[in-house]
């Protein structure tokens, strides 16, 4: 059972190039008094996560300028946001779209039209499974900043153009 009174205080981000979906979704979670960030596409919401650390991200996976996979694989490359919870948003759900979603590393997978009823139960849930997973450690002999590195060079104006 959803406890909704500890979901005060967290930050999502949306990141939806759908304005109903997004308008809808924001409006749910903030009810339950959650902080939302919103984006309408990938390039977007890389830029929000230069400014915040999100308790949780609400991804569509069909967006303009970047999908949600291209963003999904830039974000568990950012040592800061491997730990926070990515949830799969998707209009075009198919079979075996969620056993694809779940096995390229995403936390979560919600079809469109969203379930309001359990939308805060799922993100709940998203962020319960992250953390009973393991952290892993960094592999010896490997070089620390390798993917560091790889975010430095990683432009958002290349990834727009």
């Amino acid at each position: 059972m959803l406890d909704w009174k500890n979901t005060h205080g967290w930050v999502v981000l949306v990141v939806d190039d759908e304005p109903d979906n997004l308008e809808v979704v924001a409006t749910v979670l903030s009810f339950f008094g959650m902080t939302v960030k919103r984006a309408t596409d990938g390039v977007q919401g890389l830029e929000l996560l230069e400014t915040i650390t999100p308790t949780l991200i609400l991804l569509d996976l069909a967006m303009p300028h970047m999908d949600g996979w291209r963003m999904f694989q830039i974000i568990r490359s950012m040592p800061h946001l491997q730990q926070v919870p990515v949830v799969a948003l998707t209009a075009h759900a198919m079979i075996g779209d969620e056993e694809r979603v779940l096995a390229a590393g995403f936390d979560g997978y919600l079809s469109k039209p969203v379930n309001l009823p359990t939308l805060v139960q799922d993100i709940e849930q998203a962020i319960a499974k992250k953390e009973a997973k393991p952290k892993t450690p960094p592999i010896e002999g490997s070089e620390p900043n390798e993917v560091d590195k790889t975010v430095d060079n990683f432009s958002i104006e290349e990834v727009s153009q």
